[in-house]
């Protein structure tokens, strides 16, 4: 796997190559769209804004990358976590707008009965976007893992939603042209992603104002306790027991009853008296009976 330093490069580098394609994308969409009077090719153009701005929170995020050797921390420094929180908070809100434009946009489709652009020109132009965007998507899905960064989950989460987009849009024009009541395919199936883009926003937006913020991972995929006594016994620094009183799952007994009945023989001719099943557990009973005495 790359150093830390190198996955942080890798993130500045796909980010940069996402503002510039995204932005002359969307220069040209708006372009086209205005003199072509195309709703949906200025909505395009907008949703590719959206995308660089998403981008350059990720560029100014990772624009301090670490030095040579150097690794990530089990928790980031107090001044990395305000960025991954303002980056987090920047992307979330994001989203909520692209999805309020989206549901904006496909109800005056449907409400207007606007039909898609089905030229050979359009479908080339939408195809070839598609390829590039989902080859620009899928290292930033893989960097925000291996980043652990919640601003980089954030950037793969905004450009595959509009690489769903501009794959509704692909299709409904595909139907359209073999099939011409399908003009509301597209309309409808982008009124549904707006929903979850705005659900995918609200919950950055939620994880970025939350007081167990940590900038890795999301709200969601926090690891959490098993259980409020295993939480309890770490937090009192003890280890955590089970219901059988085993100090861990590895040592607790998985075998059937006669077994366990010559392994309890066998325990009464070891060293530890107390048939602990480890030495972690012997040495904190033992400690226990001391304070007792």
């Amino acid at each position: 796997m790359p150093s830390y330093r190198r996955l942080q490069q890798y993130a500045v580098a796909i980010s940069v190559i996402s503002v510039v394609y995204n932005g002359v994308e969307g220069g040209l969409s708006i372009g086209f769209g205005a003199e072509s009077r195309s709703r949906s090719l200025i909505f395009f153009g907008i949703q590719s804004a959206i995308e660089v701005i998403s981008a350059l929170l990720v560029v100014w995020r990772f624009r301090k990358v670490a030095q040579p050797g150097e690794e990530r921390a089990s928790s980031l420094s107090e001044h990395d976590l305000k960025f991954e929180k303002v980056g987090t908070l920047g992307i979330g809100i994001l989203l909520l707008a692209l999805g309020i434009g989206t549901a904006a946009s496909s109800a005056a489709v449907l409400a207007k009965h606007q039909e898609p652009d089905t030229s050979n020109a359009s479908l080339i132009i939408s195809a070839s976007a598609l390829a590039i965007m989902i080859l620009i998507w899928l290292p930033k899905r893989y960097l925000a893992a291996a980043l652990d960064s919640s601003t980089m989950r954030g950037e793969a989460v905004c450009s595959l939603s509009c690489v769903q987009l501009t794959f509704v849009l692909f299709v409904g024009s595909l139907v359209f042209r073999v099939w011409r009541g399908g003009w509301w395919i597209d309309g409808a199936t982008a009124l549904v992603l707006s929903v979850l883009f705005d659900w995918e926003g609200y919950k950055m937006v939620r994880w970025a104002r939350s007081g167990q913020f940590t900038g890795g991972c999301c709200e969601d995929c926090r690891p959490k306790p098993e259980d409020s006594n295993s939480s309890g016994d770490a937090e009192l620094g003890f280890p955590a027991t089970d219901s059988k009183g085993s100090c861990c799952n590895d040592c607790a007994p998985k075998s059937t009853p006669e077994e366990s009945e010559k392994r309890a023989k066998l325990d009464t001719t070891n060293d530890d008296k107390d048939g602990a099943c480890c030495s972690d557990c012997a040495n904190s009973e033992k400690g226990t009976e001391a304070g007792d005495t």
